[in-house]
């Protein structure tokens, strides 16, 4: 197959942009090509073999603006070349393919007013763009993440069952918790690296966005813990967020020295090994890539109850916090994991035995057995 895989941009830390790189790559070892047509490629990677990177001009002053002109040069784009599927990692017209990795966006919008979803350019781009993929009359099949994902998409739109395909948590095999020797002395390295003592708590938070990752949620419940657990306490995030106000926030929370903003990380494998527990209260998360690949590396994981993959942190021995979100809540399931004797412990172990019977990388083949599939209909 000759493959399409439009994206607005990659950067080599982002889980939408992680799924279709390894998508990519299981279709070239399948004997495939793909193309990635995307505004930006930030990596200081060149792409796999067998994969073609093209670029287009970002075009226009805003979000939705240069959303629009990239997929009216995808399509055009597209027009010239004989594809086989185009297939999508963000909304836009013209899909065979599509890959949920979002919630749905008119559920979301629901708390404004039928005036502004009209009036306002960026919802009614991205409205238009939803309704392109998700309307019963469509073509696009989709793939999803988790059971909510398909509820709201099918109480809104009303999309056949039978246009989507569920797919199963998919992280790269690498992600998988070494032999305990290995991991032992991994984590050991990378908590002297990072200046942890064995009787210290490292809590890890990895995701770009920090607002709808909730690191504003872990920074007061961090400044509000008791003295003598928070004295030994310490928050890593690893990730990239253009807005400042997260590390000025930390200072004026009396959080000085106790949070590290480290940026995007190539090393969060390591990172994983060497935290106590990953903190994930999100306010939106389709699904949570990092929440598979703690429990993946055996780290105990602590989510809110709207993270698409909560389910499996429920499974493990994790920690989920449930119902709307409320700080003094929150706090108190926070503290009782921290002061509990035994408690990190036990989820850790609870994890650990998790990671070694899940099967969390299949993805990117489950994908291409259906593009097959449909491949084979298609020349019928």
């Amino acid at each position: 197959m000759n493959l399409l895989f439009p994206i607005f941009n990659y950067f080599p830390y982002g889980g939408l942009q992680c799924d279709m790189l390894r998508i990519a790559e299981a279709a070239v070892k399948r004997g495939h090509s793909v193309t990635v047509a995307t505004m930006e490629w930030r990596s200081p990677d060149k792409p796999p073999e067998g994969v073609t990177v093209e670029l287009f001009p970002r075009r226009g002053m805003t979000n939705h603006g240069r959303a629009a002109a990239f997929a009216r040069d995808v399509r055009h784009f597209a027009a010239g070349k004989k594809f086989d599927f185009i297939f999508g990692f963000n909304r836009m017209p013209g899909l065979d393919f599509y890959f949920a990795a979002d919630n749905c966006f008119a559920k979301s919008a629901e708390r404004h007013s039928d005036l502004v979803l009209t009036l306002v350019p960026r919802y009614r781009t991205f409205l238009r763009f939803e309704r392109e993929i998700f309307a019963p009359e469509s073509k696009t099949h989709v793939f999803y993440l988790t059971w909510q994902q398909r509820r709201d998409f099918q109480q809104v739109y009303g999309t056949p069952a039978e246009r989507f395909t569920l797919l199963p948590p998919g992280i790269s095999a690498d992600r998988r918790r070494p032999p305990e020797a290995e991991a032992a002395a991994i984590r050991e390295r990378k908590r002297a690296e990072l200046g942890i003592r064995s009787d210290q708590i490292l809590l890890l938070e990895v995701g770009s966005s920090f607002y709808t990752k909730g690191v504003d949620r872990m920074l007061w419940a961090l400044s509000k813990l008791p003295k003598p657990v928070a004295v030994k306490t310490r928050l890593f995030v690893a990730g990239r967020d253009k807005n400042k106000n997260f590390p000025t926030l930390a200072s004026e929370l009396g959080l000085a020295g106790k949070v590290v903003f480290a940026g995007g990380r190539s090393d969060v494998p390591e990172l994983l090994l060497a935290a106590d527990l990953l903190v994930h209260p999100a306010r939106n998360e389709a699904a949570g890539a990092v929440l598979i690949e703690a429990l993946a590396a055996g780290t105990p994981v602590l989510c809110t109850a709207n993270c698409g993959f909560a389910n499996y942190v429920h499974e493990s021995g994790g920690a989920v916090f449930t119902g709307s979100f409320e700080e003094k809540a929150f706090l108190a399931l926070f503290e009782k994991i921290l002061t509990t004797p035994g408690k990190l412990d036990a989820m850790r172990q609870a994890a650990i035995a998790y990671g070694e019977k899940a099967d969390f990388y299949r993805r990117a083949d489950a994908v291409i057995d259906v593009l097959e599939e449909a491949e084979h209909e298609a020349n019928r």
